[in-house]
């Protein structure tokens, strides 16, 4: 049987940001993730294992830092080992102490891979600033995942990450796993076109609930049209939580009109392989 993994949670929604009131999320999420509801909800869901993510971003443009620290995540993974994992988010101007950081959070930590919200920081994603950082998660054997597409609506940041930049990483960088999140859109076709081509590259399809995913998108996770040779192994799923919750982005996904193998790893089997989670059969 298909195991299934949302790879995308907030552990600690910073409702300070506009984006919550433009997005009408619920606020009272700010109190942050509850391990037991969210394992309650995953299991009348079928959902093996949830990616949290300690979150770093700025409250607005050249505004304060909100960061939840890795500290505050790593006692839910220790004491939940088997239902989550944890990704670092990062301040990408944070020179050597972002380097540490990155570091102490994989080899003490145990965390999976590195998270960033690039337009929050005002630095495109193929800007040398992030060299470094692509460096060290190559040194850890880590993938790193990033925001992709246009910026957060309302949020005044400047647009760092259009889809085709992380080809210029991918390019420097062969041996590093590249991820962009929240689908590239409105430049989904720049972000399946990164994936076919480069093999290291791979999309998270979060934040957007299912339902609104475009036909190319879709298409692109059935294997569907010229040269998509192997786009039902490149998709993610996730929550992106709480802007979707479990139940209804799972019951948008398997309404889409997408084969079940390709159903089957973009739920849930493409993570465990990408990401190289120790899930049981």
């Amino acid at each position: 049987m298909a195991r299934i993994i949302d790879v995308s949670v907030n552990f600690k929604p910073h409702t300070q940001l506009r984006l919550y009131d433009v997005l009408g999320i619920d606020k009272s999420t700010a109190k942050g993730l509850d391990p037991e509801a969210c394992i309650a909800e995953m299991d009348r869901n079928g959902v093996a294992m949830t990616g949290i993510v300690a979150n770093v971003v700025q409250n607005g443009v050249r505004g304060e830092l909100l960061a939840t620290h890795v500290d505050e995540v790593y006692p839910v993974l220790q004491k939940y080992p088997d239902r989550f994992f944890g990704w670092c988010g990062i301040d990408p101007l944070g020179g050597m102490e972002t380097l540490r950081y990155i570091e102490r959070a994989v080899t003490e930590l145990g965390f999976k891979g590195v998270h960033v919200y690039p337009h929050w920081f005002g630095v495109p994603i193929n800007d040398r600033t992030y060299w470094p950082i692509y460096a060290k998660c190559c040194e850890l054997g880590v993938p790193i995942t990033m925001q992709v597409g246009r910026q957060s609506p309302r949020s005044g940041g400047k647009l760092c990450a259009r889809p085709q930049w992380i080809e210029d990483a991918a390019y420097d960088f062969p041996e590093l796993t590249l991820i962009g999140l929240h689908i590239g859109v409105p430049m989904d076709y720049e972000m399946t076109s990164a994936a076919i081509g480069h093999e290291n590259v791979y999309i998270i399809a979060d934040a957007h609930p299912p339902s609104t995913w475009s036909q190319h998108f879709v298409d692109y996770i059935a294997q569907r049209g010229f040269a998509n040779f192997d786009g039902m192994k490149k998709v993610m799923w996730g929550t992106d939580w709480p802007v979707q919750n479990i139940t209804q982005s799972l019951g948008e996904a398997r309404a889409l009109d997408i084969p079940q193998q390709a159903l089957d790893g973009l739920l849930g089997e493409n993570a465990i392989r990408i990401l190289k989670l120790d899930v049981p059969q």
